[in-house]
């Protein structure tokens, strides 16, 4: 039987600056969500409701990301 890729599903908060460790990042609503990546790096990627984002992040910005709040999930 094959693995689940992603084992755990966070909702996160875009009122505020969240950290944590992500897998990927699941936007049920369009727009933009500003990121900082495993690599250290800082991104911005513009997204379409139902879009998954297959990037590795550690922290998910409030300025810069406005995606609805309680739109965002963290996945693991």
């Amino acid at each position: 039987m094959a693995q689940p890729m992603y084992n755990s599903a966070v909702n996160i908060p875009t009122n505020a600056d969240t950290t944590g460790k992500w897998k990927a990042l699941y936007a049920g609503a369009a727009g933009d969500i500003k990121v900082d990546m495993f690599s250290g790096e800082t991104a911005t990627f513009t997204v379409i409701a139902g879009a998954l984002l297959p990037v590795k992040v550690t922290k998910v910005y409030n300025t810069g990301t406005d995606v609805t709040n309680g739109k965002l999930i963290g996945l693991n």
